[in-house]
């Protein structure tokens, strides 16, 4: 090394002190932290998809809700959906499907 390195090195850091450690700061804040701006970014991310899985979850229960509620006042709508859903037919019927 250089003799006159290590006298450089030590007036630069004197000279730029306080830029120095604002740059330690903003490094710690954004990246090393346990409450890191990165990782809070993530968390946002994963807060707004799980907000979207439970409005679909949502949806689905108010429909199979209404779903069992038709159920349970019809009894056509059962061999309905067995017909449409399953494919069921009744013995003595024909079922001529399209392709």
């Amino acid at each position: 090394m250089d003799n006159g390195f290590l006298p450089a090195l030590k007036a630069f850091i004197g000279r730029h002190k306080y830029i120095i450690v604002l740059v330690l700061f903003l490094v710690v804040i954004l990246l090393v932290d346990d409450n890191s701006l990165v990782r809070r970014l993530a968390q946002k991310r994963e807060i707004n998809a799980l907000q979207e899985q439970l409005r679909i979850t949502a949806d689905q229960k108010r429909q199979n809700e209404i779903l069992l509620q038709d159920l349970s006042n019809d009894s056509l709508i059962i061999d309905h959906i067995a017909r449409e859903r399953y494919g069921m037919r009744r013995e003595d019927e024909d079922v001529f499907m399209e392709r």
